[in-house]
């Protein structure tokens, strides 16, 4: 792997998100990681998508969607969202399952098959208000 190939990888902490550098290179990500969380983590009616054609506006109702009290039909919903916010060639086929093992946390795991890729794997881990992800094979093994 090129160590200059990639995206900046978006590392996601209490405040938001930041980049990590490794003698003066940031970390990057070569895989579909950093798009997934902004297209999760970034709500509809982004002001940014006035510039973007109408097939490549970012945002989705995920975060909207997963506010709130969790109920059985309220994961299911979250799982729903998830996979409408992947709605998208360059993601390919989206399976999604979501999990809330306590009371203040819930788990998206989001398996995506991108056409001519290997297969990705990314968990959202929401602790109380706080959203934490990890791959299978992520940029944040470089970090």
């Amino acid at each position: 792997m090129n160590r200059y190939q990639g995206d900046p990888k978006l590392v996601l902490g209490e405040n938001g998100s930041y980049l990590v550098y490794k003698g003066g290179q940031p970390v990057m990500d070569q895989g579909l990681e950093n798009q997934i969380q902004i297209q999760y983590l970034t709500e509809e009616g982004w002001c940014g998508n006035v510039f973007l054609p109408t097939d490549r506006r970012i945002g989705s109702n995920f975060l909207v969607t997963a506010r709130g009290a969790i109920t059985i039909d309220k994961l299911n919903d979250i799982r729903q969202a998830s996979e409408n916010a992947l709605k998208n060639q360059a993601f390919g086929k989206i399976a999604t399952t979501v999990n809330n093992p306590t009371s203040d946390r819930l788990d998206v795991e989001t398996i995506v098959e991108s056409p001519g890729k290997d297969i990705q794997v990314l968990t959202l881990i929401r602790n109380r208000g706080n959203w934490v992800a990890q791959a299978k094979d992520p940029a944040y093994r470089r970090i």
